[in-house]
């Protein structure tokens, strides 16, 4: 592997889409449920708040490192590569810790959702090239 490139296996590339695929089935059945659940206008409001949509949107990189942990048998990682579970419980902390910020966030000034959810992203996003020291992970 060269220095500064990010060279990803197949076995790599499987694994995020596994990952990817089991945070679409919790982004289908959160919604699922709460649609079937909430089916009424009036009682719409937890579905259209901001911190319904980080829940079901923010976890992405969470179930990216587990479907990486769940294929870690079949992966070949260089030995200098971070932990799967210490992202994966970094992305996690990040998430709840978002979450009551946009909980807050939303009781005192009023967020919109999308806003909120990108800078949860992003939020994430950084805190993860802190802890690996690196941009790629």
């Amino acid at each position: 592997m060269r220095e500064g490139k990010v060279w990803y296996t197949p076995q790599q590339r499987e694994a995020d889409l596994v990952g990817i695929l089991m945070w679409v089935v919790w982004f289908v059945i959160l919604n699922g449920v709460f649609l079937f659940m909430f089916n009424d206008e009036g009682a719409n409001d937890p579905i259209l708040s901001p911190l319904f949509y980080w829940v079901t949107i923010g976890p992405m990189f969470a179930f990216v490192f587990l479907g990486r942990r769940f294929m870690k048998r079949e992966m070949s990682a260089p030995p200098e590569s971070p932990s799967n579970m210490r992202n994966f419980a970094t992305s996690v902390i990040s998430v709840l810790a978002w979450g009551l910020v946009l909980l807050v966030w939303d009781i005192i000034y009023g967020v919109d959702r999308i806003i909120g959810t990108c800078l949860g992203l992003v939020l994430i996003l950084l805190l993860l090239m802190a802890t690996n020291r690196r941009w790629n992970f």
